[in-house]
């Protein structure tokens, strides 16, 4: 098989996922659990890069957020105007509410923002959507 690092044109470029997804079955099937994990959170990453409307920027803020009958504090790994990405361990599920409230360090206003949890990665994190339009916080954002 080709180095990966080569270039290639689109045509090439489809031969050779091709010739791996071939492969992939019998990978799988040998695959450790935590290779299973890995490639299965790879995947899930570009189906959600792919998906988003709103394109997401490295970013770390302590957040607080609520479910119906908890409370969490965690960290926000990434954020865009459509929603951010949770690093938690805690077993939540898509579908349910959120309210987050965090600040960022340029101008320390507390904002408070609700959501819906639209995905998850089991032991690694969340992703949320934004239910309610706050302009201030994407003004913020775009800052970044």
């Amino acid at each position: 098989m080709t180095d990966s690092a080569q270039p290639c044109d689109k045509a090439g470029l489809t031969g050779r996922l091709k010739e791996l997804l071939r492969g992939i079955s019998p990978f799988i099937d040998n695959a450790s659990e935590d290779q299973k994990r890995e490639l299965l959170r790879l995947l899930e990453d570009l189906r959600q890069r792919e998906r988003r409307k709103y394109p997401r920027k490295p970013h770390t803020t302590a957040v607080t957020y609520a479910t119906l009958d908890r409370v969490f504090k965690s960290f926000v790994r990434n954020i865009g105007n459509g929603g951010v990405f949770i690093e938690t361990s805690e077993p939540l599920f898509p579908g349910e509410d959120v309210t987050l409230s965090f600040s960022f360090p340029k101008d320390g206003k507390p904002i408070k923002i609700a959501g819906e949890i639209v995905w998850t990665i089991v032991d690694k994190g969340i992703g949320v959507k934004f239910t309610t339009d706050d302009h201030n916080l994407e003004a913020v954002i775009e800052s970044l």
